[in-house]
């Protein structure tokens, strides 16, 4: 596995994210810009879910903002893998970025529970509500471990 990770790193399109002077910074803000959008469409949707928030009812706010959360999220996989690319080897070590993957993949499973607790039980049932508010914690725990890449 390591000479995946050493030949990712010394692709070309890593030594290009790795010597241009704007790529890197450019997808860095992207990418912290994303999150920021991807979360409060999460939160919107969960907190309707959790019924913190008042407005139409749950599955609706979903289905309305689940393809600006998908569309978020695809512009975060891009641009982290932007950021990935030019330090592969040393990243994939990185206890905080093992953690990160380990919460993405919970907050994918958490996120199929949520769905088939919507279709059976509704929005008011206790799986939908215990999903919701796993799911606010998860990318919340995402965006904190992934800010603790850079330092660990």
């Amino acid at each position: 596995m390591t000479e995946l990770w050493a030949a990712l790193e010394a692709s070309g399109l890593a030594a290009q994210v790795r010597e241009s002077t704007i790529l890197y910074p450019a997808a860095n803000v992207l990418h912290v810009l994303a999150v920021l959008v991807f979360f409060a469409l999460i939160a919107a949707m969960d907190l309707r879910i959790l019924r913190v928030l008042r407005g139409p009812a749950p599955a609706r706010v979903v289905a309305q903002l689940r393809p600006a959360a998908t569309g978020a999220l695809t512009v975060i996989v891009a641009t982290g893998v932007l950021l990935f690319l030019p330090e592969a080897t040393r990243i994939v070590r990185n206890p905080a970025f093992l953690a990160k993957l380990a919460v993405i993949g919970l907050a994918v499973i958490n996120l199929a529970a949520n769905d088939v607790a919507l279709r059976r039980g509704g929005d008011r049932s206790v799986a939908v509500q215990a999903t919701a508010g796993i799911s606010l914690a998860s990318w919340l725990a995402v965006a904190a471990l992934g800010r603790l890449i850079a330092y660990v």
